[in-house]
């Protein structure tokens, strides 16, 4: 369900949910990515846009008289009583206690947009190695190339998967990394890692800064997500001046 205010850009908004497990911002619905378990997928998302406008998605396996309350509240309200949306999903008179364990079932979240004229930080101690495998605090496999000769490459075609991450190597152990944590014909969303021995020393701002352009290379929009309150990530995105699009709440 939409509210009042909604985007001026919707499309945006579209582009950024089909990342992950809503449909269109007009319809409401949550539906599992493909290979995802229903599990995975929220009951409840809100999103705030920093434009202006809120967004509401029910999951459509949601009992009717659970979704009738949960459309009787305010957005604000969604996005802000954790414990009173929780005893409604399951089935607790809405006032009671916050549930044990509320916050292992909450994602608190923020994403940003990459600015068109960005300036990125130097890219030359950036690595390209094989995606889909944790390396932080690894070894380095044997010839990873170097970032910057992948971004003189011929773009691949939008809808490529690309099968590698970006990291900084220190002393041969990799210290850094960033990929695709979810990738569409038209969009990405990030995946930083760091080994927490090597925070603070800007390693995560160049992996996802080399992730970026190379996204931007193929044609398609970066997004930056990160929970709210991750202290290392926001500032990441202050580092990059990553412009703030919306903060969202999912009820799992």
């Amino acid at each position: 369900m939409s509210h009042a205010g909604s985007a001026e850009s919707p499309a945006l908004l579209d582009i950024y949910l089909a990342l992950s497990h809503v449909g269109p911002a007009d319809a409401g619905r949550l539906a599992p990515l493909a290979g995802e378990a229903y599990e995975e997928t929220p009951r409840v998302h809100v999103a705030r846009l920093v434009a202006g406008g809120w967004h509401v998605f029910l999951r459509p396996d949601l009992p009717q008289p659970v979704r009738a309350a949960l459309s009787e509240l305010a957005p604000a309200t969604l996005f802000s009583d954790y414990a009173h949306v929780a005893n409604l999903l399951d089935g607790r008179p809405p006032d009671a206690p916050a549930p044990q364990g509320l916050s292992d079932g909450l994602w608190i979240g923020r994403t940003l947009l990459f600015p068109e004229d960005a300036s990125w930080p130097s890219l030359d101690d950036v690595v390209v190695l094989p995606a889909g495998v944790d390396y932080c605090g690894a070894l380095a496999p044997a010839g990873q190339r170097v970032a910057r000769a992948a971004f003189a490459e011929p773009p691949p075609a939008p809808e490529v998967f690309p099968g590698e991450q970006f990291a900084v190597v220190v002393d041969g152990v990799v210290a850094s990394t960033c990929e695709s944590a979810r990738e569409s014909a038209v969009a990405a969303e990030a995946w930083v890692r760091t080994v927490p021995t090597a925070s603070r020393r800007g390693y995560a701002t160049r992996v996802t800064a080399a992730w970026a352009r190379d996204v931007r290379r193929r044609g398609k929009i970066p997004f930056y997500s990160h929970a709210r309150e991750n202290r290392a990530s926001a500032g990441v995105a202050r580092t990059l001046d990553l412009v703030p699009f919306l903060d969202d709440v999912g009820y799992l």
